[in-house]
């Protein structure tokens, strides 16, 4: 059985749709906020595109989701990226997605997806949850996917990457292949499924190609500084061992958890007049002389009137 949650008027070619309102593509009319109406272990494969943002408490779908879900099933979620001041300030907008909500969704500590996503990150282990925890889901992303603004054409990858994980308004959408664990799973056998074709509404297509055929317009943010950045991090995430440990968090009352500092990309700024700047030793000289230290000018003697000689 194959599922779309929330499918309004687009739903996935082959699923059966499920949402609130009776718009003519929905078969069951059911709020899933509620207890989903299927049984344990019933469906193969479901599609949640643009939905659980609007949910009251993301846990307990997710574990609707998790007790309807074979093992081995699919999950593919897609939402609105959390990091647009438009989503942020949006009130229908109850929950929020970035690349670090997978990491609350199980307690495997191993990375499935590429590691230079997360560069700034304070533990090294995948998992976020307490290692005492009993969550009740097991969801392991193997596919991970960022939908970027057209204004951030000319950049590559890694400069996508860095501006997204430390600038506000770069990507505007994200999208999650997940796939159900119930059962021991080998390495060998997440691999295959990492290497399957990832099914996909066809508006995503759509904003894929249109993105890669958008005008390619000047860069508005320079990134050297984080490109420095990104390659010292990425060589050190390599250099972590493996398999990885998961960290256990300590206590709020034992610790304060260490801070990050973000670089922060900006426009040029522009020149002062009356200031220049010296390169060589990034100091400002003043053209203009200080008022402490006025130049003495000398006092040149006042013509005399011209009058009558008494």
């Amino acid at each position: 059985m194959r599922v779309d949650l929330g499918c309004g008027n687009q739903k996935l070619p082959g699923c059966i749709g499920i949402d609130r309102f009776p718009y003519d593509a929905v078969d069951i009319i059911h709020d899933i906020n509620e207890p989903l109406p299927f049984e344990d272990n019933s469906v193969s494969y479901i599609m949640a595109s643009h939905s659980l943002q609007y949910v009251h408490h993301l846990q307990p779908v997710l574990k609707e989701i998790y007790r309807v879900c074979k093992h081995g099933a699919v999950v593919c979620i897609i939402a609105p990226y959390a990091h647009v001041t438009a989503h942020m300030t949006n009130p229908h907008f109850k929950q929020f997605f970035n690349e670090h909500s997978p990491r609350y969704w199980t307690q495997d500590p191993h990375y499935h997806v590429d590691q230079e996503e997360y560069l700034f990150r304070q533990h090294t282990a995948w998992s976020l949850t307490e290692a005492e925890q009993e969550i009740g889901i097991d969801f392991r992303l193997l596919h991970l996917e960022f939908f970027y603004f057209p204004i951030y054409k000319a950049y590559d990858p890694l400069e996508l990457s860095l501006l997204r994980q430390s600038q506000l308004n770069v990507a505007y959408q994200i999208m999650y292949q997940l796939v159900v664990v119930k059962e021991e799973i080998s390495p060998e056998e997440l691999t295959y499924l990492k290497q399957r074709s990832w099914e996909e509404p066809e508006y995503v297509s759509e904003q894929r190609l249109s993105f890669q055929n958008a005008r390619e317009i000047e860069k508005v943010y320079y990134t050297e500084h984080l490109s420095m950045l990104g390659s010292q991090e990425a060589e050190s995430s390599h250099m972590e061992a493996k398999p990885m440990i998961p960290v256990e968090p300590s206590s709020p009352s034992s610790s304060k958890p260490e801070s990050i500092n973000v670089p922060i990309a900006r426009k040029p700024a522009r020149k002062t007049k009356g200031i220049s700047k010296n390169r060589s030793k990034h100091k400002t000289v003043p053209l203009l002389p200080s008022k402490k230290n006025p130049i003495k000018k000398k006092k040149s003697n006042p013509k005399k009137k011209p009058g009558r000689s008494r």
